[in-house]
């Protein structure tokens, strides 16, 4: 009795330290299978310098396997509007905040927070993931938009998707392109102090894998082409190329930029820094790319929206991260990576920059 009023008054102040996992729930509806990738020698050469640089922790050299897609309906759920979480039977859901290593970083399960409680009847859904993707295009894109696909082109009822109403404008638009020509859904919004008990409510799966764009064909295109038609992307004009700086970055900055900057110039390459730039501009600007050279960072988010580009990526020797490589894996872009010296503190490396202009002579 004791513990059970212990469990209630923690959970009532937002904090949750048991989870439960919903794989293996009658309610689960696979849409869509596991595939595996094959890497040629090059490229597993590639993700073997990655996989060394994080101590194997991750280690798709040896093979990369897409989780097969569900949606799993559930009856009687809370939804936490300070964390996006669900908690099922007192329990967080696992599969609602991705994976248990993303669980266990978060604070956002164990920080005392005020949340009320409201009843909600009938149907609900949500890709909310905070804190991750608060305001990180990156996750935004790849962890929770995509999750939308299998749900909207499935389920014919009304449903709601709970959403956040602090949402950064890049991510209340794109959400909205995306829900065009789904009259069954409706976007509710969710207090930051808010405990919703749903009734029913469907859970999409993750699409993506840890550190890693990859998305399967069918719904990397209906991502792209959602939002191409929502920023009226024009098409035919003359092609550029594009070099992403993070020159006003914390971290991760080429710190032999200056040096770069002149070869980049010599072969044709315009300078950009996307934070100047509105959403529809950078869509824009990514669409136009045919060659795209940038340090690790989520300004190459926007590949996604690349009609066809070739592109060189930029890393430090101790931080060589695989996202946009199998993001250009699945869109069928030609990648190749320039490995620079061990990145300080605020990961910030310095670059060969004769590698980088052999590479601009071979795609010239």
């Amino acid at each position: 009795m004791l513990k059970k009023l212990l469990f209630k008054l923690l959970h009532g102040a937002g904090y949750y330290f048991r989870y439960t996992s919903v794989l293996h729930h009658t309610g689960k509806q696979v849409m869509a299978p596991s595939i595996v990738l094959q890497f040629d020698e090059e490229e597993t050469v590639f993700l073997e310098q990655s996989a060394e640089s994080f101590n194997y922790s991750i280690d798709y050299s040896l093979g990369y396997r897409t989780k097969a897609q569900y949606l799993v309906h559930l009856r009687d759920v809370e939804f936490l509007g300070n964390s996006g979480a669900v908690v099922l039977e007192d329990k967080l859901v696992v599969e609602s905040v991705f994976d248990v290593s993303r669980l266990a970083k978060s604070p956002a399960f164990k920080t005392p927070a005020l949340l009320l409680p409201k009843y909600k009847h009938g149907l609900y859904t949500s890709v909310l993931h905070l804190p991750w993707a608060e305001n990180n295009n990156y996750h935004w894109f790849f962890d929770c938009l995509p999750r939308l696909y299998f749900l909207l082109n499935t389920v014919q009822e009304s449903i709601k998707i709970i959403m956040r109403p602090d949402l950064p404008a890049y991510q209340l638009q794109t959400l909205q392109f995306i829900l065009s020509g789904y009259p069954q859904a409706e976007v509710v919004f969710i207090g930051k102090h808010d405990k919703w008990q749903v009734q029913e409510f469907i859970l999409p799966s993750f699409i993506s894998n840890p550190q890693s764009g990859y998305l399967p064909q069918p719904v990397g295109q209906w991502l792209r082409e959602k939002i191409w038609r929502g920023y009226n992307v024009q098409i035919g004009v003359p092609k550029k190329r594009i070099y992403i700086s993070r020159a006003k970055a914390k971290t991760r900055r080429v710190l032999n930029e200056q040096e770069l900057l002149p070869v980049l110039g010599k072969y044709g390459f315009e300078v950009v820094r996307p934070e100047e730039l509105s959403y529809q501009q950078q869509v824009q600007l990514f669409f136009d790319a045919e060659l795209v050279v940038a340090p690790h960072g989520a300004g190459l988010t926007n590949l996604l929206f690349s009609e066809r580009c070739k592109v060189l990526e930029l890393h430090p020797a101790n931080l060589i991260k695989t996202h946009y490589f199998l993001l250009c894996k699945g869109l069928g872009f030609e990648y190749d990576a320039v490995i620079g010296t061990v990145g300080d503190r605020l990961e910030n490396y310095t670059v060969d920059v004769r590698e980088v202009e052999a590479w601009l002579e071979k795609d010239s």
